[in-house]
């Protein structure tokens, strides 16, 4: 074997070639020993090269990836480390009676490796809250805060591929591990070196491992239904989980609310790791292809909407069958206006007859910065605080939802561009039931005035201007495309290119430019991020750019207000131009 690791040391980058030998030669590897042989052996020195390069890190609020053998990929290992780096930085608290809710998803490698965190955390002697069966990552935020857990971890990789998975842990609020947990976590896993494990069904018998029942599930479900703002329950609706979770959390609250003429996608509602009816394996509602059978459905039955949701069921699509006969497909931002607007109206109208003052000035909702300003606008028209001095990923949403509960003030929802979510604090991340609840109820009142979504969301941007968005992604793969991504990231934060911009934010350092007179000033953030943010003329026209945390690639995100809404169509040529300026000058 030594001639075949020195063939591998020509083709593997320094780093890779370390971190191979760490996992070929060493005790704590020996499972995968047999299959790193295979692919020296078969010289796949690509594979082995986006294997090993590095270490997997930390997102948004944990580790997405490919499942397979490696430091860069999702594994018994990789997972078995951030469950003991959990473990570990939870005992540093020397808090009594730590426990851990454990749940997971439809992913074919999701049990095995919800299970082993199980095993890990129960052989800390901390006590495992663990769901048997799939469940959303909404309901896991319930539990955590229900069971009054010390942290909580989800198996999944949400919208991605079958190959992927992952892990995110939640901390004790409900909400996504955030600074400087996750970095401490983090810091933990990297330097792993013995990690505890025991027999599930041994940690089951003894107790350590405590098996969730339907109890949860009723609480959880019966916490949603009090959300509804709405009297009528007349919409027809067509509903596809995508083989996913959404039929143990949407479904569920939607007949518990009353519901009834809920048409299924039957082909889909069962659960399946493989995605079989989805052509390209890709379940991601924010694409058309992972909807077509919804679509489909919708027009067969002719139905005033239709729902779908990821596999962790965070994530919700909302589609209208309009007037003319065609489908309207509404983006992550749309949702948040048409949810957001009927929310606020309902709020108004009760504020108005019932309570003081007092309740009115102190509801507040969340929105990420790269999420619509349309919402800053209809916060503005119904008195509603809004906070938008957040970072993408929903566990932001979580630590203000904190910090501004403990001054006081009342939550109302958050939303990110992203199909992403949340009506209530009874959980503290994105969750599609409560969306699709509140998206219902409005279907019902405008199916009673002969309306329908597509006709109340152009009301709504007749009067407060067309607030127009596009998200578009630029994809990398292996070591060379992370280099890549870095060195744009880089450019970018140089200055050294502006595309006509009239301003600049860098919001690493908090840092904005204008551009005509080379001013800077600061400004402010909940926290930075690794993103900069381009504006033209006003703040509502303007393009930002970041890594995404959770897969390799760069997004960008455009937002335009323009006057008529023949000119929204614009935001194609500006963001397709813009990308290929990014691509070709950085």
């Amino acid at each position: 074997m030594n001639n075949e690791l020195k063939n591998a040391e020509n083709h593997l980058s320094k780093s890779a070639f370390e971190n191979l030998k760490i996992w070929f030669f060493d005790e704590r590897y020996k499972e995968f020993h047999t299959e790193i042989e295979k692919l020296i052996i078969d010289e796949k020195w690509e594979e082995l090269e986006e294997s090993f390069f590095k270490v997997l890190e930390f997102g948004t609020a944990g580790r997405r990836g490919k499942v397979g053998v490696g430091p860069n990929r999702i594994n018994l290992i990789t997972i078995s480390e951030s469950a003991q780096a959990l473990a570990d930085y939870l005992k540093l608290k020397k808090e009594h009676n730590l426990s851990v809710a454990i749940g997971w998803d439809v992913r074919n490698s999701s049990k095995k490796l919800s299970r082993r965190c199980a095993e890990v955390l129960a052989a800390n002697q901390i006590k495992v809250f663990y769901f048997d069966y799939p469940r959303s990552t909404p309901e896991l935020s319930f539990a955590v805060r229900e069971l009054k857990a010390s942290a909580g971890i989800v198996i999944s990789a949400s919208h991605n591929p079958p190959q992927d998975n992952g892990i995110k842990v939640y901390w004790n609020d409900g909400a996504q591990v955030s600074s400087p947990n996750d970095e401490n976590i983090m810091k933990i896993a990297q330097n792993i070196k013995d990690i505890k494990i025991g027999n599930f069904e041994e940690l089951k018998q003894s107790g350590k491992i405590q098996i969730l029942g339907k109890e949860i599930d009723e609480k959880y479900i019966n916490t949603n239904t009090k959300l509804s703002v709405g009297k009528n329950r007349n919409a027809k609706i067509v509903f596809s989980p995508i083989h996913g979770t959404g039929s143990t959390n949407l479904l569920q609250t939607l007949k518990s609310a009353g519901f009834k003429d809920i048409v299924l996608v039957d082909e889909q509602m069962n659960f399946d790791g493989d995605f079989s009816t989805l052509p390209d394996k890709k379940p991601n509602p924010e694409n058309l292809s992972a909807n077509k059978m919804a679509i489909k459905k919708l027009r067969q039955v002719c139905a005033n909407i239709a729902l779908t949701t990821d596999p962790d069921a965070d994530r919700i699509c909302v589609m209208s069958l309009e007037k003319n006969g065609e489908v309207r497909s509404f983006s992550g931002n749309q949702t948040a206006i048409l949810a957001a607007d009927y929310l606020f109206s309902k709020i108004h109208d009760k504020i108005n007859k019932y309570e003081n003052l007092y309740f009115k000035d102190r509801r507040f909702i969340c929105k990420s910065f790269v999420t619509t300003d349309a919402l800053n606008a209809l916060a503005k028209k119904y008195g509603i605080r809004i906070y938008d001095d957040l970072m993408v990923g929903f566990k932001f949403i979580g630590k203000k939802i904190l910090q501004k509960e403990s001054e006081g003030e009342i939550f109302v929802a958050g939303f990110e561009e992203s199909l992403g979510g949340l009506v209530g604090d009874q959980t503290r991340d994105k969750d599609a039931a409560t969306i699709g609840l509140i998206i219902s109820e409005l279907a019902s009142d405008l199916q009673k005035n002969n309306k329908t979504l597509g006709e109340k969301l152009d009301e709504i941007y007749s009067e407060i201007g067309f607030f127009t968005e596009k998200t578009e992604s630029v994809e990398f793969s292996g070591s060379d495309g992370f280099n890549k991504m870095q060195e744009i990231m880089q450019k970018v934060k140089s200055g050294e290119e502006t595309f006509g911009a009239t301003k600049i934010k860098d919001f690493d350092n908090l840092t904005e430019i204008n551009v005509a007179t080379g001013e800077k000033s600061r400004f402010n953030m909940l926290e930075g991020g690794n993103a900069v943010s381009f504006e033209f003329m006003k703040p509502e026209n303007r393009i930002t750019i970041r890594p995404s945390g959770t897969e390799p690639k760069i997004k960008i995100y455009a937002q335009w207000l323009f006057a008529k809404k023949e000119d929204c169509a614009k935001i194609e040529e500006i963001i397709t131009d813009f990308k290929r300026r990014i691509l070709d000058e950085c």
